[in-house]
Parts: structure tokens; C-alpha cells; sequence
């Protein structure tokens, strides 16, 4: 296995993420174009903030689906605020990683997939409830972003409607 804080291959990324990855991730794009993915170290409380889940709040404090034209993306640093207007099973998997994050020396480590978006921002593709643990439960942690640079649009990955304008007919 690869070094976790070296470039990873886009082999490596798909060895070690393809069955983990359930959002609408383009993976026929990402082999056929070799999107080139990077490792970004992430080591602080504060650069959460840069870090979006695929979970969405609606204008009246529900969860709705990416799709709904009133979601609003929820980022890492507004998990802890949130946590409530979660479903109660997504807040189930994210204290129980709190309790792993108790139980484990510092700091944590851990990889996790992202896609690349505007602004040095980042969607996370897989360990949303892990990353939520840090943001509820900040300890000590280094935590490595395997992050694909695909295109910005909607085919590479569908959660990206909320960070690219609509094409024009």
C-alpha cells in the first residue's frame, strides 16, 4: 500500500476508495481522463472549514437530498452546530467515532477521499462521519486527503451543482 502522505495514483485512489464511495462520482471520467489526485495534510480544527460533506440542510432545518433546489451544503465546522438536524443514524455514526476517537491515542490518523473545489476547498467522497467526529470532537489529528482534481462540473461528480453555475443553453 502506498504511503498515505505520498501522491497517490489514481490506481491506488480506486484500490483503496472504489467500494467506499457512494456519491455520484464519475468513475468511468476518472479512468478515462486519469484525473490526477493530490495529498493535502490536514492538522488543524480550523481547516475543516474547507472540507464539505454530501449531507444537505434545507431552508426549514431538514436534511434533503443534493438535488433539492434549496439545499444548502453543510461544511466540517458546521457539524457541531448541526449535529442535531441530522438523521438520528448519521449522529449515531458520528459519536460513535467520537468514542473511537477517546479510546485512541494522539493524534488520530486516517485518509480520506476528496474531490477538489474552488477556493482550496474540498468535498469529502467518503469519511464524513469520521471527519465529523474531529469537528464535534477536536483532539489532536493528521488526516490526509487522497483529493481527486477532476473537472468542475456536474458529470465529475454530481454534489458539484452547488459550486459550478449552470451551463447556458
Amino acid at each position: 500500500m502506498a504511503d498515505a502522505t505520498a501522491t497517490p495514483t489514481p490506481d491506488e485512489f480506486a484500490r483503496r476508495f472504489r467500494d467506499a464511495i457512494r456519491v455520484g462520482f464519475n468513475w468511468d471520467r476518472f479512468f478515462a481522463e486519469s484525473w490526477p489526485v493530490d495529498a493535502v495534510r490536514l492538522a488543524s480544527p480550523a481547516e475543516l472549514k474547507r472540507c464539505f460533506t454530501p449531507w444537505y440542510i434545507g431552508p426549514t432545518g431538514d436534511e434533503v437530498a443534493y438535488d433539492d433546489p434549496a439545499a444548502k451544503p453543510m461544511c466540517l465546522s458546521d457539524v457541531p452546530k448541526a449535529v442535531e438536524l441530522l438523521s438520528d443514524e448519521r449522529k449515531a455514526d458520528i459519536f460513535g467515532y467520537v468514542d473511537a476517537l477517546k479510546a485512541e491515542p494522539p493524534p488520530v490518523r486516517f485518509v480520506a477521499p476528496t474531490y477538489a473545489l474552488p477556493d482550496g476547498q474540498h468535498f469529502i467522497l467518503d469519511r464524513n462521519h469520521r471527519l465529523s467526529a474531529l469537528a464535534v470532537h477536536p483532539v489532536p489529528f493528521e488526516v490526509t486527503l487522497w483529493n481527486v482534481r477532476g473537472p468542475l462540473e456536474p458529470d465529475g461528480l454530481l454534489d458539484l451543482i452547488h459550486w459550478v453555475p449552470p451551463r447556458r443553453a
